[in-house]
């Protein structure tokens, strides 16, 4: 990969380290045959070596955001200054209302005359519809001329509320009909699948993984490479239920899935007991593979940039859609990117329109990438994609913590031992 700059100058803390020269991929520490070196940990920061930023810049850019909006039960929406010295007359903004049922409503907004810490109540330019389902508001907020650091149009904040939650989804009434189909290894045999949905503990190491020495105990008890054994295949009329167990070096993981058909579909509902060796795994949840061809993602959750459980405040809930390709982060270093925060409900679909449509039982963590493998990969020329895509759908995600240069991941945000589940529907659009 070339941006067409210069090489980087050598030195810490210089955002060009690992900026390639024309015809030559981004390098880091360890590429030139040196033995002592840190990887890429100085020029993996906020924004790549081309100087584009990174998805941490939109974490960053909420909480320093000039503009806040809450909503309240009696004042409405109101509306806060959070500058300690100028006004909103520099700023421009509209209103994005996202309803869970596929709508988007825009309207320009009126900002306030608000002095530094000033609030005020505002009104919206639209009603909100009585139904729709949950229902998300952001005020998207962008440069009203050109400023010394940015044109006029560039998109300062996107502040959100959300103005009405989901209900709880009533699952669809399984049907009666074709038993759902399952091979001699207990697993989903589906037309639009080449590899059937089973259990995923591990991730591509970040660089924080590698720096708060996680990896090295994931690999120690086995999670890169668990070994299934299926220990019963039960059918109850057209329903299947699938008893497995994930053996690692230190404990083993004991897996149920249920396949239940339903209108439109196969409702799939898990749960995973991981023994208390399991105590901080990457994430809980499924992983699939699809056939080629399904290359358009659309999803309602957050977005549309990646977003993880304890780095989303940077991405808004709304109706989002990129190809395939696009949802992958390339950090210097090959590693877990592009996952998405909060999703709801996503499709995969062709140009004509056809492809597959999955529904989760609450918001989830899904990550859709190209199968590649990332986990011993140095560069992102070596991995080498194969056709379809590779879909994770977790019902439990580690945060991604800040040990290269701060605290590891909270507490709040591991992954325990014990049970988890999940449960999810997959059709065919």
């Amino acid at each position: 990969m070339s941006d067409g700059r210069p090489a980087g100058r050598a030195g810490a803390g210089l955002c060009d380290n690992g900026v390639a020269a024309p015809g030559r991929r981004r390098a880091c520490g360890g590429d030139f045959g040196e033995p002592l070196h840190d990887g890429a940990f100085i020029a993996d920061g906020v924004v790549f070596p081309d100087r584009t930023p990174e998805p941490v810049m939109d974490e960053h850019r909420e909480p320093a955001a000039p503009v806040r909006i809450r909503c309240y039960r009696h004042e409405g929406i109101v509306l806060a200054n959070h500058q300690h010295f100028r006004g909103l007359t520099w700023l421009a903004a509209f209103w994005e209302l996202s309803l869970a049922d596929g709508r988007t409503l825009t309207a320009p907004a009126e900002l306030p005359d608000l002095r530094p810490g000033e609030t005020a109540a505002v009104p919206l330019p639209f009603a909100v519809p009585g139904d729709g389902g949950e229902a998300w508001l952001t005020l998207r907020v962008t440069t009203a001329e050109d400023e010394p650091w940015a044109p006029r149009g560039t998109e300062v904040c996107a502040p959100r509320v959300r103005l009405r939650a989901a209900a709880v989804p009533e699952p669809r009434p399984a049907v009666a009909g074709r038993p759902v189909a399952v091979d001699d290894d207990g697993l989903l045999v589906h037309p639009l699948l080449t590899a059937a949905p089973v259990l995923s503990l591990w991730r591509a190491p970040t660089d924080d993984d590698e720096l708060d020495s996680i990896v090295r105990r994931r690999r120690t008890w086995g999670l890169d490479a668990l070994v299934r054994k299926v220990v019963s295949v039960h059918r109850e009329g057209a329903a299947v239920t699938v008893c497995a167990e994930y053996a690692g070096t230190a404990g083993v993981v004991r897996h149920r899935q249920e396949f239940t058909p339903v209108e439109g579909g196969i409702r799939v509902a898990e749960s995973a007991e991981l023994p208390a060796e399991f105590a901080d795994v990457a994430r809980v949840g499924s992983v699939f593979e699809t056939v080629p061809g399904l290359d358009l993602p659309e999803w309602f959750g957050q977005g549309p940039g990646e977003a993880y459980p304890d780095r989303s405040t940077g991405a808004p809930a709304g109706h989002d859609a990129l190809p395939v390709n696009e949802l992958f982060t390339p950090y210097l270093r090959p590693q877990e990117s592009g996952s998405r925060h909060g999703v709801r409900r996503f499709t995969l679909s062709a140009p004509d329109a056809t492809g597959l449509a999955v529904e989760l039982d609450e918001p989830r963590q899904v990550s859709v990438a190209l199968p590649r493998p990332l986990s011993e990969a140095a560069h992102h020329v070596e991995p080498v994609p194969r056709a379809g895509c590779v879909v994770h759908l977790d019902a439990a995600h580690r945060g991604l913590g800040t040990a290269s240069r701060g605290p590891g991941t909270a507490p709040s945000r591991l992954v325990p031992a014990g049970v988890h589940r999940w449960s999810w529907t997959l059709r065919v659009l």
